[in-house]
């Protein structure tokens, strides 16, 4: 799932259900799926390309629920 908000450009790539890869700029992994999340408004499109690259080991209810922590953490 490709990722657009203003000039920002995500990847967010799936297999089986599980996120296995995400990508924001330079960043990434977990790091990069975080920073997709915190962004307030995006455009999504999504295809059905194979990610060759799994950055990402935690399954997609962990790394939603600490997506919500740390947007939570900086808002405060």
């Amino acid at each position: 799932m490709r990722v657009r908000s203003g000039a920002q450009d995500g990847l967010i790539c799936f297999r089986e259900g599980e996120i296995v890869h995400a990508q924001s700029l330079s960043i990434e992994g977990e790091e990069a799926f975080y920073d997709i999340l915190s962004w307030e408004l995006g455009n999504f499109e999504c295809d059905d390309s194979i990610s060759q690259k799994e950055t990402i080991q935690e399954s997609w209810d962990f790394l939603l629920m600490e997506s919500m922590r740390r947007i939570d953490k900086f808002s405060s």
